[in-house]
């Protein structure tokens, strides 16, 4: 289920923009004039009229700054139905770190292009010139592979939170600047409205998200090391359980490991099981550490999250395709089956790394419509399409999840044998 992808939300963005403006533009009247303005690189503008490119570019460059920052502001406040606007929350989280990164290329084109005048001085110019530095540097360290392996999570966080202090200031420069979008009333009043969504989202999800959110209290119930770097912990509560379906994930906090920190876990236990289960494989500090807890050990859930389910083709075939760790959403998928039939295929280094392949095998014996193959990759090589031994590619739905180098192989491969992208879901790992 994919309504809003990257491929279509940002090309909205653009002719949005460009059709307020374009409409403001088109019967404007006014007489807005740099009497005297300067450029970072340009040169000084002396009495040139508003429709100068650099009046033009920079303003349009900082109206689709506030939008793309306000909604990342929207999409961090994990709301259920912006989550499914965007066809779940790992591919929102996704276009959230995309777009972030575009919003500070924008940033920095509107800085160097627009006119900053030298006649009046307004708080909003050191303001904006601090903001923007500010933003660098919050994106920077949140998006940056190599920081954000050095900086724990909780402190990467705490850093990332501060974005909507910068955006805040950001908007002050661009109500107390000298602008042509205050003369555009329909561009004016989308950047308002835009403005204040951002800053409303950033004040909810740093303020009010608790009070609105609440956190299941769960109890560890068991701890097991299945080797491979995989542990698998149960939970189960005595109190209000956990809404979820097969296929979706939560946000676990274990206080025993950090007071502060939860992190997205997919949960392999099926919807009607009494205790929940997940299956973590040791990839960071937080994960590495898991195995440290204790039969007793207090955790909270928060959730559930994700739109990763076969029900959204349950009228085709499927074949479902796992890599390593990500077995764990169809753990629980092959116990809440849709469709007349599945394969799926784990893809795992050897067989040793297939710790739930007794599990699967033993659903697979009991469930006719399901067909299990454990894929040792050191015996076999890596799986492709042709591997599925299918007469039609067409008709089928196909899930995958694992890393991203095996979606985007067999993605691929699927793309060539005609197969529309549609028919085609994967869920997303990283978060951070």
């Amino acid at each position: 289920m994919r309504i809003l992808k990257q491929e279509i939300y940002f090309p909205i963005l653009i002719l949005i923009h460009f059709g307020f403006w374009a409409i403001d533009l088109y019967f404007y009247q006014g007489s807005f004039t740099e009497t005297h303005s300067d450029t970072l690189l340009f040169g000084e503008l002396v009495n040139i009229p508003w429709s100068n490119v650099h009046r033009l570019l920079g303003e349009v460059l900082s109206s689709w700054v506030v939008t793309v920052f306000a909604a990342n502001f929207l999409m961090a406040t994990r709301a259920k139905w912006v989550e499914k606007i965007f066809g779940g929350l790992d591919k929102m989280y996704l276009i959230h770190r995309r777009s972030g990164v575009i919003a500070v290329v924008l940033l920095i084109a509107h800085f160097i292009v627009v006119p900053r005048d030298l006649d009046n001085f307004s708080i909003g110019k050191p303001l904006g010139f601090f903001a923007m530095v500010l933003i660098l540097l919050g994106v920077l360290i949140s998006a940056a592979p190599a920081l954000k392996k050095k900086i724990p999570y909780h402190r990467w966080i705490n850093i990332h939170k501060l974005m909507g202090l910068f955006y805040v200031m950001a908007v002050v420069h661009a109500a107390t600047v000298h602008s042509l979008i205050k003369e555009l009333p329909i561009t004016r009043s989308y950047v308002l409205i835009m403005s204040l969504i951002g800053v409303g989202s950033w004040f909810y999800r740093a303020f009010l998200y608790g009070i609105f959110n609440k956190q299941l209290k769960y109890t560890v119930s068991a701890v097991k090391n299945l080797g491979n770097g995989i542990t698998e912990i149960k939970l189960k509560t005595s109190e209000e359980k956990l809404k979820f379906k097969a296929g979706q994930f939560a946000f676990f906090k274990f206080p025993k490991l950090s007071k502060n920190e939860q992190h997205p876990f997919t949960i392999s236990s099926h919807p009607l099981d009494h205790e929940l289960r997940i299956s973590i494989k040791g990839l960071g500090d937080y994960t590495n550490e898991i195995d440290k807890l204790q039969v007793g050990d207090e955790a909270k859930v928060e959730g559930p999250f994700g739109l990763f389910s076969s029900r959204y083709a349950k009228e085709k075939e499927q074949i479902w395709i796992a890599g390593g760790i990500g077995i764990t959403p169809f753990l629980s998928l092959s116990k809440d089956i849709y469709t007349n039939r599945v394969k799926l295929f784990w893809t795992v280094k050897n067989e040793d790394e297939a710790v739930y392949s007794d599990e699967l095998n033993k659903i697979s014996e009991e469930k006719s419509c399901i067909d299990f193959t454990t894929w040792a990759s050191e015996e076999k090589g890596y799986l492709t399409v042709d591997d599925f031994v299918v007469e039609n590619y067409t008709d089928k739905a196909y899930l995958l999840c694992g890393p991203q180098i095996l979606k985007e192989s067999i993605t691929n491969q699927l793309l060539e044998k005609g197969v529309s992208i549609n028919d085609i879901y994967d869920e997303e790992f990283a978060f951070r």
